[in-house]
């Protein structure tokens, strides 16, 4: 499925959005860490919440079925986007704040109105961002601890995995990536150890085979890892796509 992570290069232009959707672009973020004409970006320390533009972006990928994802938006955008969107959004690649205090993860309340409204939320694991005070060596431990507070926060209907990982040395090209105006990560306000890697998660190959065998271990049932491993998303996306 073709997507995109923030919805920047449409500018102003509304019918540009039309043009991806030709293209075969099926989700589309609102913004990617820095503000744009949506709305803000989780990095700002300041997020004015979704725009007039923006608020007909949302309509326009409402109209065409364009899974809206707001990963990497701002709170206060990531609230008035759930409100305003006709279908349920998205929080493909993420975690609970309440587990690891930093910007990149959501609060409880977007948790909460994201399943409220029918949407779901994808359980992050690229290194140094879904880390846990109890497994603060980032490694799939670390990645279940907000799994399974998310899972008991809104049910788990409403969770799934994005582990947004790849092949190759992914924290390298995270430091490269910092160099680049508009890419650098937004600060931890909680020290951490870095890590090359996150154990049991290192690549797409590796996720889910260890994913599904961690739930079996700790006693999900067949029905469970089922929708969390992609149900809950194919449900999903049934109400949004047309």
């Amino acid at each position: 499925m073709l997507s995109l992570e923030a919805a920047t290069p449409i500018e102003n232009q509304i019918d540009r959005i039309d043009i991806l959707y030709g293209l075969g672009i099926r989700q589309m973020g609102i913004a990617y860490s820095e503000t744009n004409t949506l709305g803000g970006g989780l990095k700002e320390t300041r997020d004015g919440g979704l725009t007039v533009f923006g608020r007909r972006a949302v309509e326009r990928m409402n109209r065409l079925g364009i899974a809206i994802d707001i990963s990497h938006s701002g709170d206060r955008t990531c609230l008035d986007t759930i409100e305003h969107s006709a279908a349920p959004v998205l929080i493909t690649h993420a975690g609970a704040r309440s587990v690891w205090p930093t910007s990149r993860m959501k609060p409880d309340e977007v948790l909460v109105e994201c399943a409220r409204r029918g949407g779901v939320i994808g359980i992050e694991a690229a290194p140094h961002t879904t880390i846990s005070t109890a497994h603060p060596h980032h490694n799939i431990e670390s990645v279940m601890d907000h799994f399974t507070y998310c899972v008991e926060l809104v049910g788990i209907e409403h969770v799934t995995f994005g582990p947004d990982t790849l092949y190759g040395d992914h924290v390298a090209l995270h430091r490269e990536l910092a160099k680049v105006p508009g890419f650098s990560d937004p600060p931890l306000v909680a020290p951490f150890e870095p890590v090359p890697y996150v154990a049991g998660l290192e690549n797409p190959t590796e996720n889910f085979f260890n994913i599904v065998g961690w739930l079996v271990k700790h006693g999900y049932s067949d029905a469970e890892i089922q929708a969390v491993i992609g149900g809950n998303v194919l449900r999903v996306l049934e109400q949004i796509w047309r």
